[in-house]
C-alpha cells in the first residue's frame, strides 16, 4: 500500500478519509494523493433558471475551482501537519466514478480510501451509492469509511465467508492487513439453516477447514444464525467496536447485479463503520 488515492471534495466525511489514508500510509511508509475532481456537467447550462453553472470559457472556470481547491487541499496538509508521510493534490476534470478509476491506474495506486454515507430505499435499488459502485469496480481494494477510524484503534478484522476456496487473492489482502494492524481475524460464517442444509457443527467442521486452507493465524471462527446476510454481519460488528469489516465482491454490473446484487455492497451502504472490499476475479 505504497500509493493511496483518495477522493475528496473537502467534506468533514472526505477530510477524515484523508487522514485515515495517512495514517495507513505512515504505517507503511507510503504515500496519499488527494484527488479533487470538477465533474464538467456541473459547468454548463443553458441560460434558464435554476442553471447557476454557465460559462462563457469553461476553461477560466476551470481554472478557478482548481485554485479554490488548492486552498482546500493547503488547509488539510496543514491541519494534518506537515511531513508525516506525502500528502500530494491532484485535480481533474470529468465524470467522478470513471475519473476516479482512471488516475487509480495512471497513478498506480494501490488502494482507494473514500468516505460515504451510504443510499437507501429506492436511490439505493436504482443508483447505489458512489462508494457501491466504487466497490464493484475498482481493480484495487478498496477502503470505505462513515465516520472517523484511526489505525491504532483497529485490532479486529471481521471476514464474512461463503467458504468459497477460491478467493485466494482476496485472503493474501487480508492477511497483509492484519500484519498490517497487528490484528485478529474473526471469520464468520452466516447459517440460515434450514435453507442452507447444513447443521452449526458442520459449518464449524467447514470453517476449520476453510482456516487451514488458507493458512490463517490468530484468528476465531463464528457462526451465526439468520436468513439475513447483511443484518447478521452488521449485528456481529456491533458488538465489536473499533472493528473493520473485510470482505470479497465479484463485481457484478448490469443486470446481473440488479439480480444477484451483492452483500458487500449492501453492508458497504448500511453500515457505520469502515469496510475493505476486494473484488475477487470471476471464476
Amino acid at each position: 500500500m505504497k500509493t493511496i488515492l483518495v477522493p475528496c471534495d473537502f467534506s468533514t466525511a472526505a477530510i477524515q478519509a484523508v487522514e485515515f489514508a495517512q495514517e495507513i500510509a505512515q504505517a507503511s511508509r507510503g504515500q496519499v494523493k488527494v484527488l479533487h475532481i470538477i465533474e464538467t456537467r456541473y459547468l454548463y447550462g443553458n441560460g434558464m433558471a435554476g442553471q447557476p453553472y454557465l460559462f462563457a470559457d469553461t476553461s477560466l472556470a476551470v481554472d478557478e475551482l482548481i485554485k479554490d481547491a488548492q486552498k482546500e487541499f493547503e488547509k488539510i496538509k496543514l491541519a494534518l501537519g506537515e511531513g508525516r508521510v506525502p500528502i500530494n493534490f491532484l485535480a481533474e476534470t470529468g465524470s467522478l466514478i470513471e475519473t476516479v478509476l482512471d488516475v487509480a491506474v495512471r497513478e498506480n495506486a494501490d488502494l482507494i480510501v473514500m468516505s460515504s454515507t451510504g443510499a437507501h430505499g429506492l436511490r439505493e435499488f436504482f443508483i447505489g451509492s458512489n462508494s457501491e459502485r466504487f466497490v464493484r469496480r475498482a481493480p484495487i481494494p478498496v477502503f470505505v469509511t462513515h465516520q472517523m477510524q484511526h489505525v491504532k484503534d483497529i485490532r479486529d478484522i471481521i471476514v464474512p465467508t461463503s467458504l468459497d476456496l477460491t478467493e485466494n487473492e482476496f485472503l493474501t489482502q487480508v492477511k497483509t492487513l492484519q500484519a498490517r494492524f497487528d490484528a485478529i481475524l474473526h471469520v464468520l460464517y452466516v447459517n440460515d439453516y434450514p435453507m442452507s442444509l447444513m447443521h452449526d457443527e458442520e459449518a464449524t467442521a467447514s470453517l476449520r477447514n476453510y482456516a487451514k486452507f488458507y493458512k490463517l493465524q490468530r484468528y476465531t471462527l463464528n457462526v451465526r444464525r439468520g436468513p439475513n446476510l447483511e443484518k447478521a454481519i452488521l449485528d456481529f460488528a456491533s458488538k465489536m467496536p473499533g472493528s473493520i469489516i473485510a470482505m470479497s465482491t465479484h463485481g457484478l454490473k448490469g443486470c446481473e447485479h440488479l439480480l444477484k446484487g451483492s452483500v458487500a455492497e449492501d453492508v458497504v451502504n448500511h453500515t457505520t463503520g469502515t469496510v475493505f472490499t476486494y473484488v475477487n476475479p470471476q471464476k
